[in-house]
């Protein structure tokens, strides 16, 4: 998802003051981000097959902005043990002697599952009450609904979803969450008229959020041949923090270019950011294909890179994408690992296998979530401002290496050639 901003929009939202003068003076780039708040799955961009195709604006396609979002995205979380406990009305109780006790309340039924949740046929009390107690299966165990088990928390932590549905019809629902391992819900309900009532206990609802996504553009209407500059001017993440990004050059084939010169990451001392540049060349037509993520994924497929291997191995074993000898590891994998049912073509792990391998239900997700704006500027020579033979000043013989072998040769020649087309 992106928005295009023409330098004229930009300018204008500097504001009125001091609009007399406006003409007089050098205008100032814009100092403002805007963020998108459409949701991520109306327009996924998150591989290069999906990129996002950005025009560049006739009237100021030597600069203009694009901005965009690296979503939060959700998986599954891990399911508690859900214990369902069925109390009578308090009564007050008495001891041998006649001492009075005050209220206690009587355990009618009890249902626990360990694999799952657990479903409980109640029957409402004669004056229309329901009494149901919701907690771990480990704290059922002494009798009490207390959050303990034994001299311990019950340390389950995860969703449930309370389902209650009286035989006179309808179902009511409570969404609950062990957050620490030490809680214990009770639950009252009035049915006038019912006798009975089916309470149920999922565990299966649960989800939790990650930062996985990653954002492609195909921008187009650029001068052929010519050196352009994409420069992350702003961006927020959730925490308010600059956020946190890597820029990567493609070619028309889905190739990462320029050897670690195709890759910009930003970088932050107290609190000032340095927010990325890349400066790369548009191809024969005109076109310039680049992808943003987090500033841990240089692969640009949403996952930290120094902790994918052991996850991406995992989803070839399980046949959730292809185990290919002939490629490289992951490449079949699609960024995102969202539990929105029937959007894309994500990574999805069953909820058994979630339970099962739970060391592998969260992906290694780069961990960056927040808005961004792209400065995209022509980068025109100036004679004397660049050492073309400098490799060690970051000039541009440096953007010509094209495999990123240190070394201008034969080799850079033909993939300029085969993807951006002969010289004219």
């Amino acid at each position: 998802m992106s928005k295009v901003h023409s330098a004229a929009t930009c300018f204008a939202a500097i504001g009125l003051a001091g609009a007399s003068i406006a003409l007089a003076v050098d205008l100032p780039d814009p100092v403002y981000t805007y963020c998108e708040i459409e949701d991520r799955y109306s327009s996924s961009n998150d591989t290069f097959d999906s990129s996002e195709t950005v025009s560049a604006p006739s009237e100021f396609s030597e600069c203009f902005y694009v901005t965009g979002k690296l979503h939060k995205d959700c998986v599954w979380d891990r399911q508690p043990k859900c214990c369902l406990v069925e109390f009578s009305k308090p009564l007050t109780a008495f001891d041998s002697s006649g001492r009075n006790l005050g209220l206690v309340e009587e355990v009618l039924q009890v249902e626990d599952v360990f694999n799952g949740g657990g479903t409980l046929n109640a029957n409402v009390l004669s004056d229309g009450t329901l009494r149901i107690g919701v907690t771990s299966v480990f704290d059922c165990f002494d009798g009490t609904l207390n959050g303990l088990f034994s001299n311990g928390l019950h340390d389950d932590t995860g969703e449930v979803t309370v389902e209650v549905t009286p035989n006179t019809g309808g179902t009511e629902s409570y969404v609950f969450r062990f957050e620490e391992g030490r809680e214990a819900l009770r639950l009252a309900y009035v049915f006038p008229g019912a006798s009975t009532a089916e309470v149920v206990c999922r565990d299966d609802t649960g989800t939790k959020e990650v930062c996985t996504d990653v954002d492609f553009y195909w921008i187009q209407g650029l001068e052929p041949r010519e050196l352009y500059c994409i420069t992350q001017v702003g961006g927020k993440d959730y925490d308010c923090n600059a956020t946190d990004t890597v820029l990567g050059w493609y070619d028309k084939n889905g190739n990462q270019q320029g050897g670690a010169f195709g890759i910009a990451k930003s970088s932050a001392a107290n609190n000032v950011p340095e927010y990325p540049e890349l400066c790369v060349i548009a191809d024969d037509l005109g076109d310039i294909r680049v992808a943003i993520s987090g500033c841990l994924d240089e692969n640009f497929n949403g996952l930290d890179d120094a902790n994918e291997e052991d996850y991406l191995t995992f989803l070839e074993d399980e046949e959730y994408i292809p185990d290919d000898n002939n490629v490289i590891k992951g490449e079949n994998y699609i960024p995102g690992n969202s539990t929105k049912d029937g959007v894309g073509d994500d990574i999805r792990l069953s909820r058994e296998d979630f339970d099962e391998y739970p060391e592998y239900a969260c992906p290694p997700e780069h961990g960056v979530c927040g808005c961004y704006t792209l400065k995209v500027r022509l980068n025109e020579h100036v004679d004397g401002d660049d050492d073309d033979d400098d490799f060690g000043g970051g000039g541009l013989a440096q953007r010509a290496d094209m495999s990123g072998d240190g070394f201008v040769d034969a080799v850079d020649l033909a993939m300029l050639l085969s993807f951006w087309g002969p010289v004219q």
